[in-house]
């Protein structure tokens, strides 16, 4: 039975019915919704350098998705109604570019051609992650394309970075390997406040 405070944590964290987290999950997965994992992906990028000094006008982010299953696309859908058009990280405006993950032979140009910065993992059926998973993140070491997700056991698979819960508050999950490979550049203090896998 959940205590009240635990009833407060799931109104905070899961979405409004009828999208991304409508499905009942155990506890222990409990999600940040996607706007939420977006204002603190917004956050975090206050403490990341790499993109900052190359005169960029905006940040980019691919969001990967998997046309036939629905949990991924009313997250995608969610996500993007996250990213108004007046959203900024540090000043610059966002664009989002969907990735169908069944549409992988336009992986490479989308990641090498439109200057994508950043990718966004939805939730994947586990067949589909298990067998696009090193591929994606192959590309993503290839072009320097930093990785992150809500998904937080994506971190453990090679994704950068997880966006999550931790104690029912809002936390970072960091695959420092991973990062670095995808050209990160976390500053000391962020890292002092995550959670390193």
């Amino acid at each position: 039975m959940f205590l009240i405070i635990s009833a407060l944590v799931l109104v905070i964290f899961l979405p409004r019915p009828g999208l991304a987290q409508e499905k009942k999950m155990p506890r222990q997965e409990l999600r940040l919704t996607p706007a939420r994992q977006f204002q603190l992906f917004q956050k975090m990028l206050a403490f990341e350098r790499s993109w900052k000094g190359k005169g960029i006008s905006e940040i980019t982010i691919a969001v990967l998705y998997e046309k036939n299953f629905e949990l991924s696309l009313w997250t995608k859908e969610d996500f993007a109604a996250a990213v108004s058009p007046e959203a900024t990280v540090e000043g610059l405006p966002v664009r989002l570019v969907e990735l169908a993950v069944e549409e992988k032979a336009a992986w490479v140009d989308v990641l090498s051609q439109q200057k994508i910065n950043f990718l966004y993992l939805t939730p994947l059926r586990p067949a589909t992650l298990r067998s696009q998973i090193k591929d994606i993140l192959s590309l993503c070491r290839q072009f320097k394309v930093a990785t992150f997700t809500g998904e937080v056991s994506y971190v453990d698979l090679g994704v950068a970075i997880g966006l999550g819960v931790e104690n029912d508050t809002p936390h970072i999950f960091v695959n420092l390997r991973a990062a670095r490979e995808q050209g990160l550049d976390l500053s000391a203090r962020l890292l002092r406040m995550t959670s390193i896998r």
